[in-house]
């Protein structure tokens, strides 16, 4: 039983980091838009603060002057981060795998778009 919780511990530090790591990546590519978002970017940012902002940035997507594909790209990335905290929270109050995988999946598909549109961004911002 011991060998089963140390792997949940380990799968759930993990799924931590890759979650702040993503978030991490979220907050530069939000300084990297035509119109900045701001996002709490402490070393430690409770879900609390993090979620609603997370939110906010998938709302403002749509009012970025970029194409249609960036904008789904912002967006995308921001719904699958959002996801991945849910799926986080709920294996937190009672761990399965199935959820553990979502949220790894999700945050895949959320790191996939926020990286390309971070690249479309600097690109395109290298004269300005």
């Amino acid at each position: 039983m011991a060998d089963f919780e140390d792997e949940i511990r380990e799968i759930m530090q993990s799924l931590a980091h890759a979650i702040s790591v993503t978030y991490s990546i979220l907050v530069d590519v939000c300084e990297a838009l035509p119109v900045p978002i701001s996002l709490p970017a402490d070393r430690h940012i409770p879900a609390t603060n993090a979620v609603p902002a997370i939110q906010r940035a998938a709302s403002l997507a749509k009012d970025q002057p970029m194409g249609e594909e960036q904008e789904a790209q912002l967006f995308t990335g921001c719904i699958h981060l959002l996801a991945a905290i849910d799926l986080y929270t709920l294996c937190a109050a009672r761990f399965e795998v199935t959820r553990a995988e979502g949220a790894g999946a999700n945050l895949l598909y959320a790191d996939a778009a926020l990286r390309s549109l971070h690249v479309w961004l600097l690109i395109n911002n290298q004269g300005d």
